[in-house]
């Protein structure tokens, strides 16, 4: 009970000329005695302080009967002269949130306009759906100020409802209201029909609203209008018009492209260039590069070609170049002339995606450039453009002392060999006898990309060769029947010098369907390399299957981890359950990262007697990782019984991050 004496020590407090004072009145109230004291609550609410007003606001709210008093609260917000005290009962409103809305809903009517304006204010903030049809009344309030306010709480309701009477609201002679329906449809984002935001074009207050909500809901037909909108007087219009293109294009892409490319209005074309300058928001100079493209003017290609220059530009200028070229080879092939070196390497790669036949003389020219990079692209190209005469000069590429040089003109070789194998054979014939091992790997790897019947057999042959790169090569692009095909080359393969060539042929031996590959793998699996052995090992279990289980067992005790890993996990595909008695003796392996993957594999079959017989040692392994391991299982695959387990190893561990595992496992246990 709140005494006679502290009410009047409260009340003296909150009427003090002291915030101070009055902070430690509201403060000292509880939400057991301030149901008694509502009346130097509510005095809070009105105070002069924002910190007492908030003290007593946060109070209100923690009343237990705070909700039977919403109309009392709804009743501040007509205390015009106290704009504090109707900013506190807006926020208790908001903040009692859905409880608060049949109630607001009630109040709706009031004949006070700014009441009815921080109700359709304050259910905009709730944002409950059961507000949406007061919010529509409120459209047609007779009070400008209301009609806003509910415009505005329906978009940010995002009330698809809404939109037939948003449109219909647009005919109050209204500029604020107007405005804030065009943002409430953008934020609403549903399609509306262009006829119904037109008639509002030539208001100059609406017209970047309008272009601002037409890139958001219209459709292709309102390109014409954003394009208009790129040459307005006004720059926040133009740069409206710009972003509106591309999320319009986002929503449209086909339709809006074709009809960008489909115009040729050269002022269009200047504006969108201005965009492109230096100081311009990056996000304009990216929404200009993408909108030049589309526009496809020739016109663009030079500024394009000089915005590559900047990095974040690069992903949206190289397609808005390649779309120009597409339409307009001629001009993008004119431009070669007046392009810098490094320019012309881009514009290479624009010629090879644009597919301009006419630019192929270009390319041959530039394959004896002095810049390795635009070597490189031209390249590239050629293999996107060309035929057999390009083949040639390819191959010569070959011979080239730049490995990305190289690398391109296989990968293009490659491409064209597909529909040239006989002449692709022929060019690189010589490649195949060259002294330099370097181009004898190159042409190998472009043989490797051929699927020419006489193919492999030239690969068989590369594995004799004495530069262990070429045999790398060689081996590296023989296809998945060679294993058949060439059994003995490929099993001569394993008893190379190199051990990539080794390990890659254990690798193809594994498609193999022939059994007589079996005594190969069974030979690489005593190599020294410890990768040909763990190839080996899963070729092996390929190829044999169950067959071979004992003889991978035997790879378990293999002091390298790598090994036995491999050797683990193929039993586990071969046996299934049954390989659980070898997973349990990998337990005792002296490598950690084995005993992990024993134990992962071990646990794909629950809680069997291998757990019983071996939990007490894994939750006492000296490897932290194991005993980590091993206890994120035990609650999972043991339960309860796992307590005891869990309660004697914290006793004693001293590794923090294992300690909190186990912290973990038995609040775990607790829980469920």
């Amino acid at each position: 009970m709140t005494t006679a004496n502290s009410r009047e020590k409260i009340a003296a407090l909150m009427a003090s000329a002291d915030e101070e004072a009055r902070l430690e009145g509201i403060r000292s109230l509880t939400p057991e005695a301030a149901g008694s004291l509502l009346d130097l609550v509510f005095q809070g609410f009105g105070d002069v302080s924002w910190r007492v007003r908030k003290e007593a606001t946060d109070l209100f709210l923690r009343l237990p009967a705070n909700l039977g008093l919403v109309g009392e609260i709804i009743e501040l917000l007509h205390a015009e002269e106290n704009a504090g005290l109707r900013n506190a009962a807006v926020d208790i409103l908001v903040r009692m949130g859905r409880d608060a809305v049949p109630m607001l809903l009630d109040q709706a009517r009031c004949p006070d306009h700014d009441v009815r304006k921080f109700i359709v204010d304050i259910l905009g903030e709730i944002a409950d759906p059961r507000a949406v049809p007061k919010l529509l009344e409120a459209l047609d309030d007779e009070d400008g100020n209301v009609r806003a306010a509910a415009a505005e709480n329906l978009g940010k309701l995002r009330a698809g409802e809404a939109v037939p009477k948003l449109l219909d609201a647009m005919r109050y002679p209204d500029v604020l209201l107007r405005f804030t329906i065009l943002d409430a449809l953008g934020k609403i984002g549903m399609p509306v029909p262009l006829s119904r935001l037109l008639p509002f074009r030539d208001e100059k207050l609406l017209r970047k609203a309008l272009i601002d909500c037409l890139g958001l809901v219209g459709d292709a037909s309102a390109v014409a209008e954003l394009l208009a909108g790129l040459t307005d007087p006004m720059r926040n219009v133009r740069d409206a018009s710009l972003s509106g293109l591309v999320a319009l294009a986002e929503r449209y892409p086909e339709a809006v492209r074709q009809v960008l490319a489909s115009q040729n209005v050269s002022a269009t074309v200047e504006a969108v260039l201005g965009y492109l300058e230096d100081g311009q928001p990056a996000a304009s100079r990216r929404a200009a590069v993408r909108v030049l493209g589309w526009l496809a003017s020739p016109r663009a290609l030079l500024p394009l070609l000089q915005t590559l220059v900047d990095e974040s530009l690069q992903r949206d200028a190289l397609p808005a170049l390649i779309n120009i070229a597409a339409h307009h080879p001629q001009s993008a092939i004119e431009v070669w002339g007046r392009a810098p070196v490094l320019q012309q390497a881009y514009l290479a790669y624009v010629y090879g995606e644009a597919r301009c036949a006419g630019a192929l003389p270009l390319l041959h020219a530039a394959l004896n450039s002095d810049d390795l990079r635009l070597t490189q692209m031209a390249a590239h190209a050629l293999g996107r453009l060309g035929g057999v005469a390009e083949l040639a000069p390819l191959a010569a590429c070959l011979r080239h002392a730049s490995a990305d040089v190289r690398d391109a003109a296989a990968h293009s070789l490659g491409t064209l060999g597909g529909c040239f194998p006989t002449e692709m054979l022929a060019v690189l014939e010589p490649l195949l006898s060259d002294a330099d091992p370097a181009r004898r790997s190159a042409a190998i790897g472009v043989l490797g990309r051929l699927d020419e019947g006489t193919v492999a057999h030239r690969l068989a042959m590369a594995l004799k060769d004495p530069a262990a790169e070429v045999r790398r090569a060689a081996i590296r692009a023989l296809p998945g029947t060679a294993a058949d095909d060439y059994l003995l080359t490929i099993q001569l393969a394993l008893t190379d010098e190199d051990l990539e060539v080794r390990r890659a042929a254990a690798e193809i031996l594994g498609t193999s369907s022939n059994p007589e590959a079996m005594d190969g793998l069974r030979l690489a699996l005593r190599d020294e390399d410890l990768w040909v052995r763990a190839a080996a090992v899963r070729s092996l279990g390929r190829l044999g299957g169950e067959g071979e289980a004992e003889t991978i067992s035997q790879l378990l005790a293999d002091p390298v981890g790598l090994v036995s890993i491999a050797a683990l996990e193929t039993l586990a595909e071969l046996l299934g359950e049954r390989a659980c008695p070898q997973m349990c003796a990998a337990l005792d392996h002296p490598d950690e990262e084995v005993v992990n993957v024993a134990l992962g594999l071990l646990s794909r079959h629950g809680a069997g007697p291998w757990l019983t017989a071996n939990a007490e040692i894994l939750v006492n392994h000296p490897a932290w990782n194991v005993r980590v391991h091993c206890l994120r299982l035990l609650p999972e695959l043991m339960g309860e019984r796992a307590r005891p387990l869990l309660e004697r190893r914290l006793a004693v561990e001293s590794d923090e991050m294992v300690r909190q595992q186990i912290s973990g496992a038995l609040q775990e246990l607790s829980a469920s």
